[in-house]
């Protein structure tokens, strides 16, 4: 150990003559190691919160869509599907359509958007599958009378409705007379045969599911297109080369179509979260600083206390550098301590509100009903190094100071 260090360590177990020296370098300690322990929760909330959003999101939906631009009918959707499912990057494929109607059961209504299921596809191709908390997706395919409908959970709650129960699904239908287009509305009787959870309130309170062909039937065209999907959905096998993906899959599709992504369909909510997340780190650093200014007020009064012992040391062959890397290794172990002391903090409050499930948000604003602080090694680690350059940044002041005190004068008084 270097005789800098020794004496660092040495000032920062000693007794003070001044108590308020002691009393701000534990202020200092515990404001960085309070401050470290906030960004670490945090850091695993918002890394929490994006990560549960992220995966209900690709649970409830798509990676990637391929629809006509005029958003009509796609012409032998079945072949095109098929080709599709070929290309390298595609998992897998199905075809399907959305419908806007008005479900209504006894005296509550709704706006729904129902998503036709194409039974045909691979399993893997469609959400439903993996969502299902009431009955089975294969229901759907039933000749029954009237056809089958799946509902979210909410919205389940929402209409009262319960398996057995028939909905009217109110759709507007377009026809052609001779006074021009007239719009009439459509009513259609479906059965309840199941609910399906994505952990997404938006999804959960405003879908439902019916066979593809059903779909189709409540599109209000009046037959035209009958038998030809709008949209086809699509499973990459990396999410992070979807483009690359949607790239080839309008290659093989041709002109007149595009692809929508998840990424593109969900870029407004992770752009507001990564603004959220930086205001956050920023907002916690200078809570960082501010604890860390208290440590310049200590290190002064050190200096002043220690004005003496640094003539001494100076008088003995200490050069002012040595002098000054005193007591900025005593201002850097005040900041690894308290860096330290939050860490184990920050990590511990995280596994407490994980837990016993602390952290509950009304998923009507938030989508979802509660988070998993994801408290990421990485993270602790670059937090850590920040409070401890915040730390040596204000100890910076206070060592120059020491470092230019002459001998002589330091030993006028004495």
């Amino acid at each position: 150990m270097g005789y800098e260090l020794f004496i660092a360590w040495r000032y920062l177990r000693a007794r003070r003559r001044q108590t308020a020296v002691s009393v701000i370098t534990g202020i200092a300690i515990l404001g960085i190691g309070v401050g470290v322990a906030a960004l670490i929760i945090a850091q695993a909330v918002v890394t929490g919160f994006r990560g549960e959003v992220q995966e209900r999101i690709l649970q409830g939906t798509a990676h990637l869509n391929l629809l006509r631009e005029d958003n009509g009918p796609i012409e032998d959707s079945a072949g095109l599907a098929l080709r599709l499912a070929k290309l390298p990057g595609v998992r897998a494929v199905a075809a399907t359509s959305y419908v806007p109607v008005l479900l209504s059961l006894r005296d509550r209504q709704e706006q729904v958007i129902l998503k036709g299921v194409d039974l045909t596809a691979p399993p893997e191709a469609n959400e439903l599958t993996t969502t299902m908390v009431e009955g089975v997706p294969s229901e759907l395919g039933r000749q029954t009378d009237p056809p089958g409908l799946i509902l979210g959970t909410e919205l389940a709650r929402l209409l009262g409705a319960r398996q057995g129960d028939v909905v009217t699904a109110i759709s507007v239908s377009s026809r052609l007379t001779p006074a021009g287009m007239q719009n009439r509305p459509r009513y259609t009787p479906l059965a309840v045969i199941g609910r399906f959870s994505s952990g997404l309130y938006e999804y959960d309170a405003k879908w439902g599911y019916v066979a593809l062909g059903d779909a189709l039937a409540l599109t209000p065209t009046d037959g035209a297109g009958l038998g030809s999907a709008s949209v086809i959905q699509m499973k990459v096998v990396d999410l992070n080369e979807v483009e690359t993906v949607a790239a080839r899959v309008r290659e093989a599709a041709g002109s007149g179509y595009l692809t929508t992504s998840w990424q593109e369909l969900n870029r407004p909510l992770f752009a507001a979260l990564q603004l959220q997340h930086r205001l956050i780190v920023i907002f916690f650093s200078l809570l960082i600083a501010v604890a860390a200014l208290n440590i310049i007020t200590a290190l002064t009064m050190m200096v002043i206390e220690k004005n003496r012992d640094i003539a001494i040391l100076r008088a003995q062959g200490a050069t002012p550098r040595s002098i000054g890397w005193i007591f900025l290794l005593q201002g850097g172990m005040i900041g690894l301590i308290g860096a330290s002391l939050g860490l184990g903090l920050g990590v511990l409050l995280s596994w407490l509100a994980n837990t016993f499930s602390l952290i509950s948000l009304p998923a009507e604003i938030y989508s979802i009903s509660s988070v998993t602080l994801r408290v990421r090694p990485l993270d602790c680690l670059w937090i850590t190094l920040l409070a401890i350059v915040i730390t040596l940044a204000a100890t910076i002041f206070p060592a120059r100071a020491a470092s230019r005190l002459a001998p002589v004068e330091a030993m006028r008084y004495e």
